[in-house]
């Protein structure tokens, strides 16, 4: 009934594909979690969140490392996104080509900013800390060892150690102060890893997303010291 309304009187929609866990900001408490049937699968296994180094995982969005893992109902991350965009722009298709739909936001992390869930407020960071790395579910792990062996560096298979807490400052860690490891080549390595993981998530689901929606505005959110819109 809104599309139909929406269509009668010619209003233009700017549509959210998010692919994240939604908390109301100005509907007080309100909740959309990721659906059910991801739920399930994450009761059962919890690596399909992005985890930080004390094992806790948040369940706000899926890790990138079931982008290409076969572990949501025989479909790999990258697929069920694919998959949903693809079936929204079936079922609106008329609104598409009426011109109706005039963009779209593409989900691409934890708030739908490309960002890893480094500053959890849920898990008790507050401004101005480090925030911690978010890779030690086992698929990351796996794909980070893997990296290591194809540098012939196998000991570099692990996430810093000395980078703090979630509200560490940086020049109490070994690892961001000044001259810290983040500047040896471990650090470098690790650091590489990290942020080429999230830009290969990026480039997959915005390739797939430019394929669905074709001529349609895409829009995208980076997160850089504030959220950052940048239109494709």
């Amino acid at each position: 009934m809104f599309f139909l309304f929406v269509k009668y009187l010619f209003f233009f929609l700017k549509v959210v594909m998010a692919f994240h866990e939604c908390e109301g900001r100005v509907s007080g408490d309100t909740l959309i979690s990721l659906p059910k049937w991801v739920s399930e699968i994450g009761n059962n296994n919890h690596d399909i969140y992005f985890t930080e180094c004390e094992g806790r995982w948040n369940t706000e969005c899926l890790t990138w490392g079931v982008d290409k893992e076969r572990v949501l109902q025989g479909r790999t991350g990258i697929e069920v996104y694919y998959d949903f965009m693809r079936s929204f722009r079936t079922e609106f298709e008329d609104l598409f080509e009426e011109g109706l739909i005039s963009s779209v936001e593409i989900g691409l992390g934890s708030s739908g900013e490309l960002k890893y869930p480094s500053f959890a407020e849920r898990n008790g960071w507050r401004y101005p800390g480090v925030g911690e790395f978010q890779c030690y579910d086992k698929y990351l792990q796996e794909n980070l060892r893997d990296a290591a062996r194809l540098r012939g560096h196998s000991i570099w298979a692990r996430a810093p150690d000395n980078a703090g807490d979630y509200n560490s400052r940086p020049h109490e860690t070994g690892f961001f102060c000044d001259r810290g490891d983040y500047d040896s080549s471990y650090g470098r390595f690790f650091l590489q890893w990290y942020t080429q993981t999230l830009i290969d998530h990026a480039d997959n689901v915005l390739s797939l997303a430019t394929l669905v929606f074709q001529a349609t505005e895409i829009i995208v959110k980076v997160r850089r010291w504030a959220p950052m819109p940048i239109y494709l």
